[in-house]
């Protein structure tokens, strides 16, 4: 794998100008790596070897430490030898150039060595050379021993790269003044770095950066690549210091081949194909498939990699993106062949052993088989089938599932079985091209009164309640469907009231209601608290639970939602058939009830817990759902990290964009509405607010009144003259369904908003207070009440406890308006007019305490304070009580 990306044969033009700047990003990157090659050239005649795979920036590493010394020694330029030369080339040498045109026929190599030498002291004027030799694990037996010759001249200094340590590279950096330097893949942090150079970016959004670094094994060009291709194909995204991609996958433009691959013949194509397909490859028939003398070649390059594992060991691509250029660069018909070749060679070793009873296998078999377009055994289908239960690859989960559904050989209940999980799996990942027809399978089945018959009444209500919930998604009469539950529940009740049944039925009809933003109902509609004695029993609740948890949420019960929504979670990773999707529903009610309580260390560590679990496990359904993400940006809305709330909720709402399985847009559009409206970027804030309140039916709906609240404070911020006025239509709604923590909150807006709290309002609040949980409910309406004293409450100092408990909970009120404050200093006006620190400040935003005073004597010098104390009374000069002003 070739490492000069600067050379002009990388792939798109447009692209090279980039990969020019690589240099300087490794050394950005990994600055401790540079000063010990520096330091271990210090001495004349010192030699540096580089060790690292392919692509890990060796040379770009060299190259800037060579300019360093030559720079500081006043070597003038640095000698670059060229990489070792194809043997298909016709250049006999690397030395060709300076050993005059006689190249390595010119004499004996002593001779050869001399004239080199020669020719690169021309051309240094200080008398000394600053020497790279790039791959010198390639050279020639002969271009070895020139170099070694060069080497023992004192007036010569030289980085050598290499990709392994044969034993004449060995041989070269061993002695006094010669060194070694491992060049590893770039870590997280170092990749970070690398890349933020080469996009000229302050950062690379987290998972953003996680997904590159894991495809790309940390090696610094595959990851170049990836940056820069997201960018030429239009899916890299830049805001506020930060890039992210937009794409669903990595996908690398095929001109790249070329360079991850040289110049591969097609027989050593063939077999670099079929590994990359069938990888990890353990299997002895497909190994002696193999052609050995291109597997030979394809190792030496590096382009193949030996791995353990627990067959022993397995052959495997030299690189991920290797791997994934191959696959994706495959024509569909040569896909087909490749999994029929694969497919083909693995049925005939199976001799007697009956697959279904040697799971790997069986699963090899189902896959190559399913992609290579053959018809396979029901039974194996049926196994692999049940082998997916828990979970794995969603999109091999959905074709089993389809396969399942669709096969001749599926008795009804098998076949329902199989539409009810590729329904789940293609609504997860927004595949409307495979949902559309596996629902016209669910109502083939419902259809067929011979198929109806042979199916369980449980998986016939499993389909009918599928589709009703789906119709709801599709904007269907909300009121036709709760008529079909109805019904149902009246077949429920005329079959002789089977309890289980009846949880399903009352489970849609808890979903469809909450769904449509019909909370109150919901919630009547909903288990009650008490956990029935029967497992079963709870997992089918499991969904319903999990609306409920969240309505709880926004009643103010929180200790009853975070414990309804910590043991349901745990109860539904139990038993052989766990649902992903309760799972992860279930995290998110448990996240949300931390969030809206105010307890903000707790809710992060939720977070924590879950990006650890979805990061863990690859497939893992939480990937697709948005739910955690979402999550994380209203915690950093709690915290006051506003243009980091910014940030995130625009990467979110562009995957969203494409597909929003829970229907999550909206809460996340509110979000992003008080975070803009927070740091002052009002059209932007407007049209997020409009956004939010768009009808959509899903989890924007079941979190009504926490989207209504975030836009409130959005109203706030923005000082539209309208909030009071839709506080009170909050007000009104909440009541209507029954939420009291909603109740409070659009109370105290339109207290602060008027700055006056009547008796009637008062009242209002100290009622719904009553059913709110503390701490919430008393930070809430102390501030009311300290509203409702009027003038006589006011302080001339900046002490305001009411406000900091408020803050502290993750409640922020606005700062007076200051248009020409920046964003940056509007989130440090905020923190510092509370009380805090520059050390907490500049924690709390990832930033040094430096940079924080810098921004306040900004700041003081904009609002026209002096100091902190002034700062704490201009902000609190537009919350005071009418009155509270003149009267001090």
């Amino acid at each position: 794998m070739q490492e000069d990306l600067s050379s002009p044969d990388l792939g798109p033009p447009e692209l090279a100008a980039r990969f020019a700047r690589q240099q300087a990003s490794i050394a950005a990157a990994v600055p401790d790596r540079l000063e010990r090659v520096v330091a271990d050239l210090a001495a004349p005649g010192s030699v540096v070897l580089l060790v690292g795979e392919g692509g890990t920036g060796r040379l770009a590493l060299a190259r800037e430490a060579a300019r360093l010394v030559a720079t500081h020694q006043d070597m003038g330029e640095v000698i670059e030898l060229p990489q070792p030369p194809h043997e298909t080339s016709g250049i006999a040498s690397v030395f060709v150039e300076l050993a005059d045109a006689g190249g390595n026929d010119g004499g004996d190599t002593a001779t050869i060595a001399a004239r080199v030498l020669a020719g690169m002291l021309a051309v240094a004027p200080a008398g000394a050379v600053m020497l790279v030799a790039p791959s010198i694990d390639g050279y020639s037996p002969r271009d070895t021993r020139v170099l070694e010759l060069v080497l023992r001249d004192h007036r010569v200094r030289a980085i050598l790269t290499a990709r392994q340590l044969t034993t004449p590279v060995e041989q070269l950096s061993s002695g006094e003044r010669r060194s070694r330097v491992s060049v590893a893949p770039l870590d997280l942090a170092e990749a970070d770095t690398y890349l933020s150079n080469l996009l000229g970016v302050e950062r690379i959004e987290t998972e953003t950066l996680r997904r590159w670094v894991e495809s790309a094994g940390g090696n610094s060009y595959a990851l170049a690549v990836l940056a820069l291709s997201a960018e030429s194909a239009g899916t890299l995204r830049r805001s506020r210091g930060a890039a992210w991609s937009t794409a669903t996958s990595d996908e690398v433009p095929s001109g790249y081949s070329r360079v991850l691959m040289g110049t591969c013949t097609p027989a050593e194509l063939e077999v670099l194909e079929l590994v990359a397909l069938a990888e990890p490859v353990t299997e002895a028939v497909l190994l002696r498939s193999l052609d050995a003398a291109c597997v030979s070649v394809l190792f030496e390059r590096g382009l193949l990699v030996s791995k353990p594992s627990a067959e022993g060991s397995s052959l495997v691509a030299g690189h991920p993106l290797l791997a994934s250029l191959l696959r994706a660069g495959m024509s569909p018909v040569r896909r087909i062949q490749l999994n029929d070749q694969i497919f083909r060679l693995l049925s005939e070793d199976l001799g007697t052993l009956d697959p279904v009873y040697a799971p790997d296998r069986l699963m090899r078999l189902v896959v190559f088989g399913l992609e290579g377009g053959h018809v396979l055994p029901f039974p194996w289908l049926w196994a692999a089938f049940e082998q997916t239960v828990r979970g794995g690859d969603p999109r091999l989960v959905l074709n089993l599932a389809l396969a399942v559904t669709a096969h001749p050989g599926a008795d009804p209940a098998q076949a329902a079985t199989g539409a009810l999980r590729a329904y789940r799996i293609a609504r997860l990942l927004g595949d409307a091209g495979t949902l559309r027809p596996v629902l016209g399978m669910m109502r083939g089945i419902l259809a067929d009164r011979e198929r109806v018959d042979a199916v369980t009444p449980m998986l016939r209500i499993r389909l009918e309640t599928s589709l009703l919930e789906q119709d709801v998604w599709d904007d269907g009469d909300v009121d036709t469907a709760l008529a079909a539950i109805v019904r149902l529940e009246a077949d429920v009740n005329v079959a002789g009231g089977d309890e289980l049944i009846a949880e399903v039925v009352r489970s849609a009809r808890v979903q469809i209601l909450a769904y449509a933003g019909r909370l109150r109902e919901a919630g009547l509609a909903a288990p009650g608290q008490d956990v029935s004695p029967d497992l079963k029993t709870e997992w089918i609740r499991s969904p319903a639970r999990a609306i409920n948890t969240l309505i709880l949420d926004q009643r103010g019960a929180f200790e009853l939602a975070l414990a309804s929504a910590e043991n349901t979670r745990m109860l539904s990773r139990l038993g052989p058939r766990a649902r992903p999707d309760f799972v992860d529903m279930h995290s998110f009610g448990w996240l949300i009830g931390f969030w809206v309580s105010g307890s903000a260390e707790s809710a992060r560590q939720v977070v924590d817990e879950l990006l650890t679990e979805v990061h863990t496990d690859t497939h893992a359904e939480a990937r697709y759902s948005g739910l955690v993400e979402a999550g994380s940006v209203l915690i950093s809305v709690q915290e006051g990290r506003w243009a980091d709330a910014a940030q995130a909720a625009e990467l979110l709402l562009d995957r969203l964009e494409l597909h929003d399985s829970y229907g999550v847009a909206p809460l996340v559009q509110a979000a992003l509405a008080h975070a803009l409206a927070v740091l002052g970027e009002r059209d932007a804030a407007l049209r997020a607010i409009r956004a939010a309140g768009v009808p959509s039916r899903g989890m924007g709906q079941v979190l009504s009144g926490t989207r209504r609240l975030l836009t409130l404070r959005a109203r706030q911020w923005l000082r539209l003259p309208d909030t009071a006025a839709e506080a009170e239509r909050v007000l009104t709604w909440a009541q209507a369904e029954g939420l009291p923590l909603i109740e409070l909150v659009a109370l105290h807006i339109m207290a602060t908003e008027a700055r006056a709290a009547s008796p009637e309002l008062l009242e209002r609040a100290r009622a719904a207070a009553i059913a709110v949980d503390p701490p919430l409910s008393g930070a809430y309406l102390a501030h009311i009440e300290r509203i409702a004293q009027g003038a006589g409450a006011a302080a001339t100092d900046s002490d305001e406890p009411e406000v900091r408990m408020l803050a502290g909970l993750g409640v922020w009120l606005p700062l007076p308006p200051a248009g020409d404050l920046t964003a940056r200093e509007r989130e440090i006006a905020l923190l510092a007019a509370l009380g805090h620190s520059s050390k907490f400040i500049a924690e709390r935003l990832h930033i040094s305490s430096r940079t924080v005073e810098t921004h306040l004597s900004n700041i003081f010098a904009k609002t026209g304070v002096e100091n902190r104390d002034e700062l704490s009374r201009w902000a609190a000069r537009e919350r005071a009580p009418l009155g509270a002003l003149e009267s001090s």
